[in-house]
């Protein structure tokens, strides 16, 4: 209420949002307050009504339900975005309450401004105690509700707020102070552990993660450097990290169809991509597919020379039971895998070159079959 009344004095234009939640006694009153001042001061007012069954833990849900309807307003009146009415006493709240939880965090406290939904979220008030804004309301008469969930113990964000209310001004500044210091030492930190990571190839040897003073930060920005941007939490990091200690070749699967190839102790980030695929040619072009490239040039393992009554070729996955006969006798793709010790989670996706009666002339890394050898090759097949 004091901030919608000091955006009304200093002549802004604005909308306002409010969520009626029907979880406590006071919502009635609270909606009064501000419908009423709204309707006084012409303002005009968005009302939405919770209407979803209650899952895990309410405050959450309640939060993202009212960002997804302020956004609902800000796409409907063209706003600009959303002011809230944090405060001081919230930020140093939400810090307290970070410590206790031994959250990894990229910020300790609020920042003054956020996006959320694509919705840009700027917090004016974050210099003013909760003290400065009611004696606002007080020495401007307007009227404000207390919300008495406040003072319940079931949420330790509220066990935070009510022992906080009992410090004093010098605590509050003190405990600011240390929340400051500690947002400078994670930019630091931050800082440097991007650097690092950034310098690091797309294969890592793992003991560069494993054996790094600040293994989880450093392992989370090369993997948002190589393209895997999403959330990443303390415990799925710590993990990770447990299961590169103990992996020495194999797969460690990650979220959104991605996943760790271990490797002769080297980590790469892989895209899990579909197995089966078959792509036809009329002629020879260049082309780069997730599974293969064609290519003008390329090494000598990944050419072959084809003429008109080899089209239409076809490049697919390698399927059990393909061979390919060479200078020195057929070969078995199965067997050449486990002789060059290729991991198993590639092997499916591996192309073949198929001529038009479906022999295999090309594996690339193996190379073509004797027919399609010459020192002039006009086609290359990379994987």
């Amino acid at each position: 209420m004091a901030l919608l009344d000091m955006c009304r004095k200093a002549k802004i234009s604005i909308f306002v949002a409010t969520v009626h939640y029907h979880q406590r006694l006071s919502a009635d009153r609270d909606l009064q307050i501000v419908n009423e001042y709204c309707r006084r001061n012409a303002i005009p007012i968005y009302i939405k009504h919770f209407d979803e069954p209650l899952i895990g833990n309410f405050q959450n849900q309640a939060r993202w339900y009212r960002y997804s309807f302020f956004k609902e307003v800000v796409k409907e009146t063209g706003s600009k975005g959303v002011l809230t009415a944090h405060h001081r006493d919230d930020v140093l709240e939400t810090y307290l309450w970070q410590n206790q939880r031994g959250h990894r965090v990229k910020r300790y406290g609020i920042g003054k401004e956020v996006e959320i939904y694509g919705v840009k979220i700027v917090r004016p008030l974050l210099d003013k105690y909760k003290k400065d804004l009611v004696d606002y309301c007080v020495k401007n008469s307007v009227e404000y509700g207390e919300d008495e969930s406040n003072y319940s113990n079931k949420y330790l964000r509220n066990r935070i707020r009510k022992q906080l209310s009992t410090k004093s001004q010098e605590f509050k500044i003190a405990v600011f102070k240390e929340m400051e210091w500690k947002n400078q030492q994670l930019l630091m930190d931050r800082a440097m552990d991007k650097e690092y990571a950034e310098g690091l190839d797309d294969t890592v040897v793992k003991e560069l993660f494993i054996e790094h003073e600040r293994d989880i930060s450093v392992l989370e920005l090369w993997l948002v450097s190589q393209g895997y941007s999403y959330i990443m939490s303390k415990k799925w990091l710590k993990e990770l990290i447990r299961q590169l200690t103990e992996v020495s070749n194999g797969m460690i699967p990650l979220k959104n169809e991605h996943y760790l190839q271990i490797h002769q102790s080297t980590v790469t980030l892989k895209q899990i991509l579909p197995y089966e695929y078959a792509i036809t040619f009329d002629k020879i072009e260049c082309v780069h597919t997730p599974w293969f490239t064609i290519s003008e040039q390329g090494p000598r393992t990944c050419a072959l020379t084809v003429g008109d009554n080899d089209f239409p070729i076809t490049i697919r996955n390698w399927h059990p039971g393909d061979a390919i006969e060479m200078r020195f006798g057929t070969k078995k793709i199965s067997r050449w895998f486990i002789d060059r010790k290729i991991p198993a989670d590639q092997r499916k996706g591996w192309p073949v070159v198929c001529n038009k009666d479906s022999k295999v002339i090309l594996v690339p890394e193996l190379g073509c079959d004797v027919v399609h050898y010459s020192d002039n090759p006009n086609m290359f097949v990379l994987k």
